[in-house]
């Protein structure tokens, strides 16, 4: 084994260390004076929250992250609650326009396991008119 190699072991600890890396706000407002001395605001999306940079945070890979998880059901529950702080911050900051739309879109399908919805209709569809009558 290289002797620089660190083995990190799970630590209970971590469960609310993760919790704590993804509950955070899902964007800042600032004041910023104009010339003329008028005051903005300015609002700024946080930096989204991964599982890929907790890992690097702790010196372990997201593959470790997942054993946890199957392994140890508190980590199990922390990131299920991690997800779900890191939905709420994708969620407010792509209804502000803080994210770009597509962006936003692959990153819930990506990262939140989110799908589109094709529900048909399951019966006829009936299409009414109704039509202006001439005089």
């Amino acid at each position: 084994m290289d002797k620089y190699m660190k083995i990190i072991q799970y630590h209970p600890d971590f469960c609310q260390e993760l919790i704590a890396f993804f509950d955070q706000p899902a964007f800042h407002v600032t004041e910023v004076q104009k010339k003329d001395g008028s005051i903005t605001l300015l609002e700024t999306a946080a930096e989204l929250p991964t599982f890929a940079a907790f890992a690097k945070k702790i010196g372990v890979t997201c593959a470790k992250l997942r054993a946890w998880e199957e392994k140890y059901p508190a980590f199990k529950y922390a990131c299920e609650q991690a997800r779900d702080r890191q939905a709420n911050i994708l969620l407010q900051n792509s209804l502000r326009g803080n994210y770009a739309a597509s962006f936003a879109v692959f990153t819930a399908k990506n990262l939140l396991g989110w799908k589109d919805s094709k529900t048909a209709p399951s019966g006829p569809v009936v299409v009414e008119w109704e039509g202006i009558a001439d005089d």
